[in-house]
């Protein structure tokens, strides 16, 4: 079993060079996410990330508009604005916890240095805005597996989207699946948690059904769930678990044409996108009662179908940046998706708490949140909540796949489409 962080690509390590006073940075591994490959008994991941060292003065995107952020990457204003999300919500008196495995620097500090940057609120020692949990009680990272920026990815731009609520760092003990999910168990166990964010996947597997794995998600109705769909694209094997569970909210990935959201060709698929039918799990009645009369129905041969949502996730065109370990990084991959799909929900649970409602009781009393949102999609009229993907693939096998294609509707390779945030809102 595979098991790797879906933040930009598939990079085994990353290693700095500073040589003649230039920082470059070695990206080793093939992309989609650095993995071990292991038995069902003992999975192994390693991190792996897109990331590219900024460079003064260099133009981070290749796409003809360029960010706000630093060296014309995106910034939070940037995506904020994209994605309509009020500016009156902060996601104040929510949880978002985040799962990730050990890795090196001070992420508080990094936090800060990152939130000094964008003027966001900062998460001082005194301040109750940034908890972290060290399952792995301090142990030593080696070079090879080194979790950094994922973890600088996941806790800056959680806290970018829902700079209010507070981010609680779950890491575990050590990378393998066991030890992840203890994670998720401890992560599920905070106090007011709204969402759980999971960049990180494993190739999926046969106990993956079991009463340790979505049964875990299952006995926590009330909460949301999100998990990067993974970044190697569609070849027909290489669905990614926990984000095929029908209890968890699967984050593909997009690259933005156009920082206006106003038309469908606004974004279009991001070509590694991780998506397709699951080998293991049951498609679940949301999505039958949604592709009822498509082909999809057929395509994915009864199994649950992945992604349900999407975000911005192209390094090359449309990253973020990230700080850690003293330097910032141009950062993209369906990773940066599941964050600030956690911070959307931040300030889902405070618009509904402005009006008096619970979003864990709201979610159990829908049947989960996946049932709820593709409720919304089902409904949108002339107040769209998702804007449709209908452009690109995320085909890397050989031979036809049909559920490679951006289409109108849902599709395998976007979900629903990306979400404008105030619409959606408006539903409820």
């Amino acid at each position: 079993m595979l098991i790797k962080s879906h933040s930009l690509g598939r990079l085994a390590f990353a290693e700095l060079l500073i040589s003649a006073g230039f920082l470059s940075l070695t990206l080793l591994g093939c992309g989609g996410g650095a993995d071990v490959a292991q038995t069902d008994a003992a999975p192994v991941a390693l991190a792996h990330f897109h990331a590219a060292p900024l460079q003064a003065g260099v133009q981070q995107v290749t796409a003809s508009w360029v960010g706000t952020g630093i060296g014309t990457t995106l910034s939070p204003t940037d995506l904020r604005s994209h994605y309509n999300m009020p500016s009156s919500l902060t996601g104040e008196g929510q949880t978002i916890v985040i799962v990730d495995a050990p890795g090196s620097g001070n992420i508080a500090n990094d936090l800060n240095t990152f939130s000094t940057y964008y003027r966001l609120p900062l998460c001082n020692p005194a301040n109750t805005c940034f908890q972290k949990i060290d399952l792995s009680n301090g142990r030593t990272v080696s070079r090879t597996n080194d979790w950094a920026i994922e973890i600088a990815l996941d806790v800056e731009w959680a806290h970018a989207v829902a700079p209010a609520a507070k981010i609680v760092l779950v890491i575990a003990a050590g990378s393998s699946m066991t030890d992840m999910f203890n994670a998720v168990k401890t992560a599920a166990a905070q106090p007011n948690v709204a969402a759980v964010s999971m960049s990180w996947g494993a190739n999926e597997y046969s106990s993956e059904t079991s009463s340790a794995f979505d049964g875990l998600f299952a006995s926590y109705p009330g909460i949301v769930f999100l998990a990067s769909s993974g970044d190697v694209g569609d070849n027909g094997s290489s669905q990614s678990y926990p984000a095929a569970s029908p209890y968890v909210t699967a984050v593909g990935g997009t690259s933005i044409k156009s920082l206006a959201l106003t038309s469908n060709s606004s974004e279009v698929a991001w070509s590694l996108s991780g998506g397709g039918a699951s080998i293991y799990e049951a498609m679940p009645l949301y999505q039958t009662s949604y592709l009822s009369g498509t082909n999809l129905l057929t395509l994915n041969k009864g199994k649950r179908a992945i992604p349900d949502v999407s975000y911005n996730a192209d390094n090359a065109n449309s990253p973020v940046g990230v700080y850690t370990n003293g330097y910032w990084y141009a950062v993209g991959g369906t990773s940066a998706g599941a964050p600030q799909w956690a911070g959307i929900t931040a300030l889902f649970a405070q618009y509904l708490n402005n009006k008096g409602m619970l979003l864990s009781t709201l979610v159990r009393g829908n049947s989960g949140f996946n049932n709820m949102i593709y409720q919304v999609k089902f409904q949108q009229a002339t107040m769209t909540s998702f804007y449709d993907v209908t452009i690109g693939s995320d085909q890397t096998g050989k031979g036809v796949c049909a559920l490679c294609v951006a289409a109108v509707g849902y599709d395998d390779v976007t979900g629903l489409g990306v979400p404008n945030v105030g619409n959606f809102l408006g539903y409820f």
